[in-house]
């Protein structure tokens, strides 16, 4: 989903057997662009993967919000989490808006040395490093899975006007390449996800749920706004794609740990469940390791942690439609999810 704001939902979802082509995955300011609310436009692409013969994981984002700088607070973000046997590392770059560059036409984006390079639709090369020269990354993410669109201009917020879409261009990739983290090269061959977020919202008025796991042959994907209306979960097995509305799911925190140093708490286990009346979703996320990420937006304005988390999966998926290839498919293994929270900004 990170996004360091909004990993999004959908109250009407798309089909995901519609067509997506490069250009859905480029940079979308042009298309939004009025003069009404263009000081809010938000914009981001992320990247995972996780490699569990090493151990090693790792979330990239690319993020840029009020590309013109018309409220005097736009700017250019990268975040990178990385977690690895010798610990975690996090970093949270900003930058000018006049940092950030981006194409129309493919996933071509710059901020300042950090880049997204489409060198084809389904092959993509990411690379970056953090300011202080801890984290670097040369990373080429290869699309297994076929992408969908899971919002569309969708209501977000509390206004009239806020609206974001959403697209999971990569629900599984093969990621193979480097990462540096103090020193040590880690060689990675994982698998891995992208997507992609844009709009016009602000961000502090929307809290979310975002979970994602792939194996081969399967993936799922939740985005949940809480204490909203809005949210869709999707399951594509064997190539056949199945989403559930939010009426169709439920998601509950089964246990919760404290952010001592934001005064938070945040989930550590998660039931979540499904039925759309032909295809039935059980699974449960168990928390293996938590690092908060901070928007830092300057005082009075309300900030938003992000708490990037990667988890165990284990589930049972069963199809009971008459026309179903399969009937049950247990799945396990390990993935990734985001809980947020509000809080106030530092004066």
């Amino acid at each position: 989903m990170v996004a360091l704001l909004l990993l999004s939902v959908s109250p009407g979802l798309v089909s995901g057997a519609q067509d997506v082509s490069a250009s859905d995955d480029a940079y979308h300011y042009g298309t939004w662009e009025n003069g009404e609310h263009d000081g809010n436009y938000t914009e981001w692409w992320y990247f995972n993967f996780y490699d569990s013969k090493q151990n090693v994981e790792a979330i990239v984002s690319y993020f840029v919000t009020d590309p013109q700088n018309l409220t005097g607070f736009g700017q250019s973000q990268v975040a990178a989490v990385v977690y690895t046997p010798a610990g975690t590392i996090r970093e949270l770059d900003s930058y000018p808006a006049t940092a950030f560059s981006a194409s129309s036409d493919r996933a071509s984006v710059q901020i300042a040395g950090n880049s997204v390079a489409s060198l084809t639709a389904g092959t993509y090369h990411i690379l970056g490093q953090s300011s202080d020269n801890r984290l670097q990354w040369d990373l080429l993410y290869l699309r297994q899975s076929a992408p969908w669109f899971a919002a569309d201009r969708m209501p977000v917020g509390d206004l009239s006007w806020e609206s974001m879409s959403w697209l999971v261009y990569m629900p599984r990739a093969t990621v193979v390449g480097r990462v540096l983290v103090d020193g040590q090269t880690y060689v990675v061959n994982a698998p891995g996800y992208h997507d992609h977020n844009w709009g016009e919202w602000i961000f502090s008025n929307a809290m979310w749920n975002w979970a994602q796991y792939s194996q081969p042959g399967f993936v799922f994907d939740l985005g949940d706004f809480i204490g909203g209306s809005a949210g869709v979960a999707s399951i594509e097995l064997l190539g056949e794609r199945t989403t559930f509305a939010k009426n169709q799911y439920s998601l509950i925190h089964t246990k919760w740990a404290l952010d001592a140093e934001n005064q938070k708490w945040y989930p550590i286990e998660s039931v979540f469940s499904a039925n759309n009346g032909s295809v039935k979703l059980v699974l449960s996320m168990h928390v293996l390791n938590t690092e908060p990420l901070r928007g830092n937006l300057p005082f009075p304005f309300p900030d938003v942690i992000i708490y990037e988390q990667t988890a165990t999966y284990q589930g049972l998926v069963v199809n009971s439609s008459n026309n179903a290839r399969v009937l049950s498919f247990p799945f396990q293994g390990f993935g990734f999810k985001e809980y947020t929270a509000k809080t106030r900004s530092n004066p």
